[in-house]
């Protein structure tokens, strides 16, 4: 069974996201479980993603998403523009589709 199948079968078995982030020059495959926000995950597996209020006041977590579905829960600093190009706030950020690509650009 190839790593790919795996990961397909993973979240079959358990209803979480494959999230593919990109952050520092690196890239991370991990499981994003719902209602878990994407600060949480990354931090959670030991990934020193950038935040200050975890509220969505700074943009400090700013990120890009490349491929899949994702909601915020809250936005009180992206303005309509940088949400329409796909920027999103990790810690207001749930997954909405089987796979997710996010990019960390700082």
């Amino acid at each position: 069974m190839t790593a790919e199948a795996i990961r397909v079968t993973a979240r079959e078995a358990t209803g979480n996201t494959v999230l593919e982030v990109e952050i520092y020059g690196s890239t991370h495959v991990l499981e994003w479980p719902p209602g878990k926000k994407l600060l949480d995950v990354l931090l959670d597996a030991g990934i020193d993603a950038p935040y200050v209020c975890r509220e969505s006041a700074c943009a400090t977590c700013i990120c890009s998403v490349r491929s899949g579905q994702t909601r915020m829960l809250m936005n009180e600093s992206l303005i309509d523009s940088e949400v329409a190009d796909g920027f999103t706030l990790a810690c207001q950020t749930l997954p909405e589709s089987e796979r997710v690509q996010i990019v960390f650009d700082g």
